[in-house]
């Protein structure tokens, strides 16, 4: 047996992989496997080196997992997009009309209905709250001092903070604003992500008696019409 038929053999069995054996004697695969065609590795070598090697694919697998996931998910987000943009075109115009009936489906769906003398409307997503200010504005006809409003925050949030944002989200001015209510339920207190609703949750309020059968009655015209 010449040397670099020993040298495959022991390194071999040392534990050593064909990939590893070829890399450091820089030989070919087809050498390295004619020399260890009748070779057996010791049980406990044999062993040794098949945890190695899953150790080695499950790091290859998780390496190319964070890479090609990453841009799986860059791939599918533009997609989303492209998807939203084109459904947005589709939209020409809203008209007054349409306002109402967006306004009124809104209210329906997140309004108090319990109350017959006034409207009152909560909601944590800026935009929703900037289409039902439209809809109080253009389609109710409600001046801005006629609305109230109050923010519904956790202990964690920043009530200045919270009150300037919801005051440019609905354009009314801090006059218009209770003091916040801080509140929070002992069973959520461990579990709440503090970036989930960063300012709180906003309630709007108007006291009008004609205005809150006006709106109720739209919800009952719509229901009656599908």
């Amino acid at each position: 047996m010449n040397e670099k038929g020993q040298k495959i053999i022991t390194l071999r069995k040392q534990g050593k992989t064909y990939g590893e054996i070829e890399k450091i004697l820089k030989l070919p695969k087809s050498t390295v496997g004619w020399w260890l065609r009748d070779i057996k590795m010791p049980k406990a070598i044999e062993k040794q080196t098949l945890e190695r090697c899953r150790k080695k694919w499950r790091k290859n697998i998780n390496d190319y997992n964070r890479v090609n996931g990453k841009i799986r998910s860059e791939i599918a987000a533009r997609i989303r997009e492209e998807y939203k943009a084109k459904a947005a075109k589709e939209i020409k115009s809203v008209s007054k009309n349409d306002l109402k009936f967006i306004g009124s489906a809104l209210y329906w769906a997140e309004g108090g209905k319990e109350n017959r003398n006034s409207l009152w409307f909560s909601n944590s997503d800026p935009l929703i709250i900037k289409t039902m200010m439209k809809f109080f504005r253009k389609i109710c006809n409600i001046t801005d001092e006629k609305i109230k409003a109050k923010i519904h925050l956790y202990p964690d949030t920043n009530q200045q903070e919270a009150i300037k944002y919801w005051a440019e989200i609905s354009n009314l001015s801090k006059s218009n604003f209770y003091q916040p209510q801080v509140q929070i339920s002992k069973t959520s207190k461990k579990m709440r992500n503090p970036r989930r609703l960063p300012y709180g949750t906003l309630h709007l309020g108007i006291y009008n008696t004609e205005i809150t059968c006006k709106v109720n009655g739209w919800i009952r015209g719509i229901s009656e019409k599908i």
